[in-house]
């Protein structure tokens, strides 16, 4: 994971705390707007005098750009610990450790994410502007959990990306867990603040919050065979004496009959009698083979793939079996299976095929509550749904 989070601040670890250091550190400091950049100070904001009332630590969270804002150091700052007062007996000393920003900076590769579940120092229901730099990339291998998360209330959380969140692509019907139904894709980014306030997320231009694909949809299983018929046949004789004694077995049927003079045998003075018998009976065809499982939907756990021949062969599904042979006498053998479905691409659902059921749904690029978009909104940074 790499993950690192830090402060603006905190201010004067020891020394003089002058009111101009209050007036830049707090009512003109301007947050940093890159991971690797640095805060700076709007002039306009430094001018003139600070009073007591604008330093006042602000608690109310629907305020979105407090000059004192209130969080865990800020209740804690001073020397006897107890904080930056909200509406009385204001000091210089009670600044002592305070801070003005919180920053979580995200390179490398990290996958699931959890924002929430990082050392916030308890932050993130709290007033104090928080910042959190994706430059790296966030991804998923499983499609029920999001490449990027939050699970608990927040407010002024601004979410900046500019590197890649990709979600997992759906599992193809017949794999573990999926009969027929390609699986789902996975969801990018899921936020779930339903009482918080402003929490923005801004899309830089380079960025892609992508959908997976949703899984594609077990072929449909081959035709059986046609079965066919066999034919037996037998001579039941009577033997040498008068008269015809001969019988078919039971179950078959007589076609023909027949007699020849025995005389020249010994001691014979009659004839031979004889049917002629058969029967006939059903043989299976072969089954049909069964349906190829279908391919696994584009994600960050299924990237392209090329053959020698420089096809993507990422998403297709499986190729169906063979049937198997017939019982004999005309009996067909079994059809090949259909082979399964293709995954779909990103915010694609899965390929259809003949089988009963369908691919997976596409997932989305942002879902949850309690969020808004910003930045370069566009085909090629955002593929999915990202509306509430």
């Amino acid at each position: 994971m790499a993950v690192a989070i830090s402060t603006a601040g905190p201010y004067y670890v020891s020394g003089e705390i002058k009111f101009s250091d209050l007036r830049k550190d707090f009512r003109a400091q301007q947050r940093k707007t890159t991971s690797g950049g640095s805060e700076t100070t709007n002039l306009g904001l430094n001018e003139g005098s600070i009073s007591t009332a604008e330093l006042f630590r602000i608690t109310d969270v629907t305020v979105t750009n407090p000059i004192v804002p209130d969080c865990t150091e800020n209740r804690t700052s001073g020397p006897l610990n107890t904080g930056i007062s909200t509406d009385n007996n204001l000091s210089c000393s009670q600044f002592r450790n305070s801070i003005k920003y919180v920053y979580l900076e995200q390179s490398g590769t990290d996958e699931n994410l959890v924002i929430d579940e990082q050392d916030w120092n308890s932050n993130l229901d709290k007033n104090i502007n928080t910042f959190v730099f994706i430059d790296g990339t966030c991804g998923s291998n499983d499609p029920s959990s999001p490449a990027l998360s939050i699970n608990v209330t927040t407010n002024n959380l601004f979410i900046d990306i500019s590197g890649n969140v990709l979600a997992a692509g759906g599992t193809g019907g017949g794999n573990v867990g999926f009969a027929v139904t390609g699986g789902p894709g996975g969801d990018a980014i899921s936020i779930s603040n339903t009482s918080g306030n402003n929490t923005v997320i801004s899309v830089r231009s380079g960025a892609k919050i992508y959908a997976g694909g949703g899984g594609g949809e077990k072929g449909n299983k081959g035709r059986d065979g046609n079965g066919g018929t066999c034919r037996d046949t037998t001579r039941v004789q009577s033997g040498c004496q008068q008269g015809d004694t001969a019988r078919c077995p039971g179950g078959w049927n007589q076609y023909a009959s027949g007699q020849d003079c025995c005389e020249w045998r010994r001691g014979c003075n009659a004839s031979i009698w004889w049917k002629e018998c058969d029967r006939y009976y059903s043989t299976s065809g072969g089954p049909g083979g069964a349906g190829g499982n279908g391919g696994t939907g584009r994600g960050y756990n299924n990237m392209p793939t090329y053959d020698i021949d420089g096809n993507d062969i990422s998403l297709r599904g499986a190729g169906g079996l063979g049937g198997g042979g017939g019982g004999g006498c005309g009996a067909q053998n079994g059809g090949t299976g259909e082979p399964g479905g293709s995954g779909g691409d990103w915010n694609s659902p899965g390929g259809n095929t003949q089988n009963t059921e369908s691919g997976g749904r596409k997932g989305r690029a942002i879902t949850g509550s309690g969020y808004s978009v910003t930045g370069s909104l566009s085909l090629d940074t955002i593929k999915g749904s990202y509306l509430q």
